[in-house]
């Protein structure tokens, strides 16, 4: 017979699970992996960001993701609504943290993050009295996601230390761009990874995603050539981002071959999300 000791240690999730829920269903592991990029950004480009720049892209994701999180529980209902809820209560501290942050920042960084959280927020937000949402046209979902973390993690912090009007413009130069290719790649495919993972139910839901638009394997064969011949591109012109260009698409490729709709989710959400982190962990001196 088992002590009540043992029982009540039977009864207690996994470490695993208690870690998933607490940290990969919050949203604070992404919202972490996203900021890790605008560090990695700010490295590239020699500047050292403001913390308050650096709070705005990690609450700022954490306010989408938990959103979008809420929206998409809601007509669930049942055991779902304890997380929707706090998804709500998440979505809530982000956006107080955001609309705080904001009144310490530069005007140009305020309007480019309302901006920004405008459009992202209208991709989750169902608009009218149909209800249509924006991850709803084809192959939306990851172009917005992927495009719109790009843009942030790069310009927010950027904008912030030194715009074009100031004395100097800041550390503006060709280094944005290929720094935001670097990125752009990364988080592009980060996103289409995700849609590949939720094939089945965004099919259900109609949603003209990548993968149900062209299906598993033509989306593993394109996702993989577009990393490859953009990663590589950057290796071989832009000699200062080889190393974590090689190294990202020694990371991406395997999981592109592997991962499919019927992988565990913490896969995704350890490997994918833990990807972003690479830019940012071969920054340190």
């Amino acid at each position: 017979m088992r002590t009540s000791g043992e029982l009540i240690a039977a009864q207690r999730p996994p470490l695993s699970a208690v870690l998933y829920d607490y940290i990969v269903r919050t949203h604070l592991w992404v919202a972490g992996a996203v900021t890790s990029l605008a560090s990695f950004a700010a490295h590239e480009l020699e500047y050292t960001p403001s913390l308050a720049a650096l709070g705005v892209v990690f609450f700022s994701t954490l306010l989408i993701y938990n959103l979008d999180t809420a929206i998409d529980l809601a007509p669930l209902g049942g055991a779902s609504g304890a997380r929707q809820q706090r998804a709500l209560r998440l979505s809530g501290l982000g956006l107080v943290a955001v609309l705080g942050l904001l009144t310490t920042l530069h005007w140009a960084t305020s309007a480019l993050v309302v901006g920004g959280a405008a459009v992202c927020c209208s991709y989750a937000v169902p608009l009218g009295a149909r209800g249509f949402r924006m991850k709803a046209l084809p192959g939306a979902k990851s172009v917005v996601v992927g495009s719109a973390v790009a843009i942030a993690v790069v310009f927010v912090p950027l904008v912030e230390h030194g715009g074009p009007w100031s004395e100097h413009g800041g550390p503006w130069s060709e280094r944005c761009w290929s720094t935001l290719a670097l990125l752009g790649t990364l988080t592009l495919t980060n996103a289409t990874l995700f849609d590949v993972r939720d094939l089945e139910p965004d099919r259900a839901r109609g949603l003209r995603t990548l993968p149900v638009i062209l299906g598993l394997r033509a989306t593993r064969v394109v996702l993989g050539l577009g990393a490859t011949a953009a990663l590589g591109a950057l290796a071989t012109f832009e000699p200062r981002l080889r190393q974590v260009a090689w190294l990202l698409l020694a990371a991406l490729l395997p999981l592109i071959t592997w991962l499919g709709p019927r992988s565990p989710k913490g896969a995704y959400a350890w490997l994918v999300d833990g990807a972003l982190f690479i830019p940012w962990l071969l920054s340190l001196d």
